[in-house]
């Protein structure tokens, strides 16, 4: 498509913006380890306390907008990625806990008492502009009526997202110590498996018009199944790690230089994210929002 629309940019910017925040991302981690001597972190969540802490808190957010902003098939796809962009931002606000002087008992993981009440406020904060955000979305959905656009799918994917608001909210205000401890991990696990989801209804409805690499779709359908299986499988990972040895940032010990296992499960994940936004962006590339009806297995439309 030589002159493509200003809504077709939009989508392509969007798509690719997931990438090069994927990118950022691991880039400045990688600088990190090289600047402290080859020192692996923990976790890739563990670089928040470090000299990239912006770039990790930035990228977090700047997928979280992106993802919201892209439009997927009506329905469980679009609600999902509405989800997952909601979510992130926490992940990025509540720091994964780690062993400090202030924490209570001693020795115990937490969220470092200088940090919190930043959290309370940034949380408080994103919180608000949500409920602004909800109450403006709820506004349209009555002033439409019976739209068709606005009864079926998207009324299910705001009460899902109003869903997840209330949820944070309640455990927010009502739960403060268990917030801190646990939103960052459930956040970020929750997101990965969302997005597993997400790539799983990709396989199934892939039917690829004028990729910018020129395959069946078969070859699409096969990639996002592998991104898919292995998205959800190393977040499982993660939550059975986490679950067996109680800490969020798991180095193994016991062999003869200490194994980072969480570093390398986020490491992963941050690379099949990468990879699937680069194959929906050349799926897609002359695409806004993708067919809804699958194309039979093999084939391509053009």
């Amino acid at each position: 498509m030589d002159n493509p629309s200003a809504e077709l940019e939009t989508y392509r910017a969007l798509r690719l913006g997931m990438v090069g925040g994927g990118l950022l991302l691991g880039t400045g981690v990688i600088g990190y380890i090289i600047s402290v001597g080859m020192r692996i972190p923990p976790s890739v969540s563990a670089t928040f306390y470090t000299p990239i802490q912006t770039i990790f808190t930035g990228t977090l957010i700047l997928v979280g907008l992106a993802l919201v902003a892209v439009k997927g098939r009506p329905g469980w796809e679009n609600s999902l990625l509405d989800v997952a962009g909601v979510l992130i931002p926490m992940v990025a606000f509540v720091p994964t806990p780690i062993q400090d002087a202030t924490c209570v008992p001693a020795g115990k993981d937490c969220v470092p008492l200088p940090l919190v009440e930043g959290v309370g406020l940034n949380v408080g904060a994103y919180l608000t502009v949500g409920l602004i955000a909800l109450g403006y979305l709820w506004l349209r959905r009555l002033l439409e009526g019976r739209n068709r656009e606005w009864a079926g799918p998207t009324t299910r994917g705001i009460a899902a997202v109003t869903g997840v608001w209330l949820l944070v909210a309640v455990i927010f205000f009502f739960a403060r110590p268990q917030f801190l401890q646990y939103a960052h991990y459930a956040s970020a696990i929750s997101f990965f498996v969302i997005l597993g989801a997400v790539v799983f209804i990709n396989a199934s409805y892939t039917a690829p018009v004028a990729p910018a690499i020129d395959k069946p779709a078969s070859w699409y359908r096969g990639w996002y199944r592998v991104i898919a299986w292995l998205m959800v499988a190393f977040a499982l990972f993660g939550v059975v790690v986490f679950l067996v040895t109680g800490t969020q940032n798991y180095v193994y010990t016991e062999a003869a230089a200490p194994f980072p296992v969480i570093f390398w499960v986020e490491v992963v994940l941050l690379a099949l994210f990468v990879l699937y936004w680069v194959l929906q962006t050349v799926e897609l590339w002359n695409q806004t929002v993708p067919d809804t009806a699958p194309a039979p297995e093999g084939a391509a439309r053009v």
